[in-house]
């Protein structure tokens, strides 16, 4: 039989819950502004009080600042808790500058990277892809970028990877999609809305937005930028925004999110996640000097679920250890560096710093789907964690958490500061090639139409065909080893044009068809998985067809 607990009057008179934490209080708490709850653990064999929503083997608690200390004492004296802890409030990083619309930025096009033929043939379609610097190829003065186009030439996608967010100002916008998401900013009350205009039509927050299409933007649209990769966007909402525009929530409702993202089912406030995601990205940050051990247990669990979690270091210009989650253990921490390589003035440093990507002039989108610059660790983060997605995706193995982080960190650039010291910049090539060493068959062929077998009587078949139709350029495609298309989808080949565009000229529903008027001697052609107008394609590239 389980124990019961007692709780004196007037720590339960003070622990009165409420149905969420209200924007308006302003309580000061031991280590600065808190928002008065305190989140209370128990031994497996003592029940809850039952008087506040549950986190995992926690509850929690609305105490208010004037009884938060003596009711913390009380709590943790009693036989059966294991320990009692404070709620803080979160935010995101504070941008060192405000977004940019990439037209008003003077010279914004002046860095574009220099490929070669055979390259230009997979460049993307967006027309916002040539100023996204992190993309491009690494060279002397230039160490800050993550060679991530090189990378997205040489991924072999063989599955679908899921990518959670936690953050806000989430919009619906047409080079973005988000595949689920959830409110667990508990101020807005937990629901299934989970779009900014839907819960704060006043606000005009985007970072949610910009985050989230740094790397899942739709590659090969015609329109806005290029993602990093073809992942399913899991939006969960953290962080509430009031009437003034200001952003936080509390860490609690962060660690129910995560929670969620990796499965949890004692997630009570939300319906289960049935297919948990891959890849964390969590750009937010709270002012507290230790992790909480309610936020390092939901990064364990989603640790202990195969899903790494990846974080902003912070903006500003301190030691990370001082800001949460980017002191946690089993998490990859994100610093910001300029294009040039160096550590941005702005980025927080120290021993729990990872790796570093870039974190100025990131360009990503903004509520409007408008090309925006974006600046801060919160954009060095979604690039990480793209570029761990796009490992996951193209690996012939399950990669597991530990193993992902030492690929990001072993294969980093070490870039010289002007200070003498080192910064591990995240190479995507480098990191695509640690998995990429054993040569893998190709995912389709072309052959000519007269070489099959079952066609050895070509004699019969020059005499027969029809006029006008050169059988010599009539190709077969077999396509049986990529993933069976549904819906609306088709198996798309492009042929390379002279500008190094890509052109639609056969699609099928069948993994086996035929191509007429190419030649795969003299010409680049690529298949993918696409709707049937050829964009929204599947693989996020093109591949080669060999």
């Amino acid at each position: 039989m389980k124990k019961s607990v007692f709780v004196p009057f007037l720590a339960v008179a003070a622990a009165l819950p409420l149905p969420a934490y209200s924007e308006t209080q302003n309580h000061t708490a031991a280590g600065g502004q808190g928002p008065g709850r305190l989140v209370v653990t128990y031994d497996g064999s003592v029940s809850a009080l039952s008087l506040g929503p549950r986190l995992a083997s926690s509850e929690i608690l609305e105490v208010g600042a004037e009884n938060i200390e003596a009711v913390k004492a009380q709590l943790a004296s009693m036989p059966g808790v294991l320990k009692v802890e404070e709620d803080y409030w979160v935010s995101n990083p504070s941008l060192p500058s405000q977004p940019k619309p990439l037209n008003d930025v003077v010279g914004a096009l002046s860095a574009q990277p220099e490929y070669s033929v055979q390259q230009a043939s997979a460049t993307p379609s967006d027309p916002g892809f040539s100023s996204q610097i992190a993309w491009q190829e690494p060279r002397s003065g230039r160490q800050g970028v993550q060679d991530i186009f090189a990378a997205y030439s040489l991924a072999t996608p063989s599955r679908t990877v899921r990518i959670g967010v936690v953050d806000s100002g989430f919009y619906a916008i047409e080079d973005l999609r988000y595949a689920q998401g959830y409110n667990f900013a508990s101020a807005d009350g937990f629901s299934g809305r989970y779009l900014e205009n839907e819960i704060a039509p006043d606000c005009r927050t985007s970072h949610g937005t910009g985050v989230s299409g740094v790397f899942g933007a739709i590659t090969n649209n015609g329109t806005g930028i290029a993602g990093i990769i073809n992942a399913e966007i899991i939006a969960a909402r953290a962080l509430s925004c009031d009437s003034s525009g200001r952003v936080r929530g509390v860490l609690t409702d962060t660690a129910l999110a995560i929670r969620w993202l990796a499965g949890d089912p004692s997630v009570s406030q939300a319906p289960r996640l049935q297919n948990p995601v891959d890849v964390i990205n969590a750009s937010i940050g709270s002012q507290v000097s230790r992790c909480p051990g309610y936020l390092q247990d939901a990064i364990d669990y989603a640790y202990n679920k195969g899903i790494l979690t990846v974080v902003a270091a912070g903006n500003a210009g301190e030691n990370a250890a001082n800001m949460s989650p980017a002191n946690c253990r089993r998490v990859v921490t994100v610093a910001a560096v300029q294009a040039s390589g160096d550590l941005a003035g702005f980025s927080n440093v120290g021993a729990n710093i990872n790796v570093a990507a870039l974190g100025t002039e990131v360009l990503s989108l903004d509520r409007l789907g408008q090309l925006t610059f974006w600046d801060g660790t919160s954009f060095s983060s979604p690039i990480v964690a793209g570029i761990a997605g796009l490992l996951r995706q193209s690996s012939s193995t399950e990669l597991t958490p530990s193993a992902l982080a030492d690929i990001l960190q072993s294969t980093a650039r070490s870039v010289i500061q002007p200070d003498g010291s080192r910064v591990p910049v995240v190479d995507a090539k480098a990191a695509l090639a640690r998995i990429s060493a054993k040569p893998r068959p190709a995912s389709a062929s072309i052959t000519p139409f007269l070489n099959s077998p079952e066609r050895c009587q070509t004699d019969a078949y020059v005499r027969n065909s029809p006029q006008g139709l050169a059988l010599s350029r009539v190709h077969e495609v077999n396509a049986k080893n990529l993933p069976v298309v549904s819906g609306q989808e088709r198996y798309t080949v492009f042929a390379s044009t002279s500008t190094g565009s890509k052109q639609m000229v056969q699609q099928s529903q069948e993994p086996v068809f035929l191509v007429r008027d190419v030649d795969p001697a003299s010409q680049d052609l690529w298949i993918d998985i696409c709707d049937t107008r050829g964009s929204n394609c599947r693989f996020n590239k093109s591949q080669e067809l060999l």
